[in-house]
């Protein structure tokens, strides 16, 4: 149990990330929630959520390699169900916490920017 929580703060760290980053760059509001739904959306159909990634077609798997929400799920699922990891629990949570620390990165560094 306490790995899934591992993915869930990761998950929600990495999200939080990217939307203060992409909020520190655009001028009105309306434009956050466009832009963001744009790229939520299409990443978490895209990431193995509602569906296994080992039972879909190849091209859908390439996509979701490059998904970083598929590795936060694929982890989260094995953590559950106790096993059965898509592409492994060491990788998941290396791809997590590298993704995580590049977008904290970059969001504390473009929020720093934002002048009111």
């Amino acid at each position: 149990m306490a790995a899934a929580f591992v993915y869930m703060a990761l998950i929600a760290v990495m999200f939080t990330a990217l939307g203060t980053a992409i909020a520190s760059l655009l001028a009105d509001f309306q434009g956050f929630q466009l832009v963001m739904n744009f790229l939520v959306m299409p990443t978490f159909f895209l990431s193995g959520a509602l569906f296994p990634l080992s039972s879909t077609m190849t091209p859908i798997k390439v996509i979701a390699s490059f998904n970083p929400l598929s590795y936060g799920v694929d982890g989260l699922r094995g953590a559950l169900l106790g096993g059965g990891y898509h592409f492994g629990a060491a990788t998941d949570l290396a791809v997590m916490s590298a993704i995580t620390v590049v977008l904290l990165g970059l969001g504390s560094y473009l929020f720093s920017r934002v002048q009111l």
